[in-house]
């Protein structure tokens, strides 16, 4: 049974650092004003170890954008022990907020693929979007371009990454999803 793999670009994720900078430096200067007021030696040790986890992503983000390096460093990883950090402190606002953008983390940063099987068509959206060959009028790969045409009247298309363009015969895919279509066509 033959499956097709092809992968969308992430057009969030220049978004989604640049926020991410936002709230780790937003988080840096709120654990260095507790760390500069707290009376607790306990409280200091602990929004010490807050503004550490908060500056280590931004200077791992620097020092890759700046030396054209790559060090994989999970962002997440310093959100969820933030969050545990705002628990300790009794902040439960910022502790929730903080994990929430930790959870939309894990999401933005995953690779968004279609998949094509002889059963359906899986989009990768939020919740990831099933679509049946009935409910399809057409499907076609173009010159790097997805698209599908759904007998609802919605037409989806997308430009592919480079290097799932490159893997994909484009006269093979559309010959697939033109026989998965009349198909099922015929059998209604």
């Amino acid at each position: 049974m033959k499956v097709y793999s092809i992968q969308l670009p992430n057009e969030r994720a220049g978004t989604y650092r640049f926020v991410t900078i936002l709230i780790l430096l937003i988080n840096c200067i709120a654990f260095s004003a507790v760390l500069i007021n707290a009376p607790d030696k306990k409280i200091k040790i602990t929004s010490a170890l807050g503004a550490v986890l908060s500056l280590v992503p931004i200077i791992i983000f620097l020092f890759n954008l700046y030396l054209k390096r790559v060090i994989v460093y999970r962002t997440e990883i310093s959100f969820i022990l933030l969050s545990i950090l705002w628990f300790l402190f009794g902040k439960y606002l910022f502790a929730i907020s903080v994990l929430c953008f930790a959870a939309i983390g894990f999401y933005t940063s995953k690779k968004f693929k279609v998949i094509f099987s002889a059963e359906k068509i899986l989009y990768p959206s939020f919740p990831v979007k099933t679509i049946l060959w009935t409910d399809t009028n057409n499907v076609m790969l173009k010159d790097n371009v997805l698209t599908i045409d759904l007998k609802n009247n919605k037409l989806i298309q997308a430009v592919i990454e480079k290097g799932s363009a490159d893997e994909i015969d484009e006269k093979e895919f559309n010959e697939f999803c033109l026989q998965q279509i009349t198909a099922k066509a015929q059998r209604q």
